[in-house]
């Protein structure tokens, strides 16, 4: 319980920094988060959409695909499949 309580805070910090445009903070604290809940697709959607901001783009689709992999709710899986269409098409498709 003590794993899954440190990375809500992790996630809810991660959030604030993300909305800050901290994303170098918010990718230390996805990270953290990561660390204590690995199959957890919501945690990968956020570093995906961090490694967008930081124009990491391969580590971006690295995230999204592992989301997808695991699942889960409806919402984080959709927002996974959305992101990695956009990111793989082609440029002016």
């Amino acid at each position: 319980m003590d794993m899954a309580l440190a990375a809500a805070h992790n996630i809810e910090v991660g959030d604030y920094y993300f909305e800050q445009k901290s994303y170098s903070a918010a990718l230390l604290r996805y990270n953290d988060a990561l660390e204590q809940k690995p199959r957890d697709a919501a945690i990968h959607v956020r570093l995906g959409r961090v490694f967008e901001k930081l124009n990491q783009l391969p580590r971006a689709i690295e995230q999204y695909k592992a989301a997808q992999k695991l699942g889960g709710p409806e919402q984080w899986s959709d927002e996974a499949k959305s992101a990695l269409s956009r990111l793989q098409s082609p440029p002016g498709s």
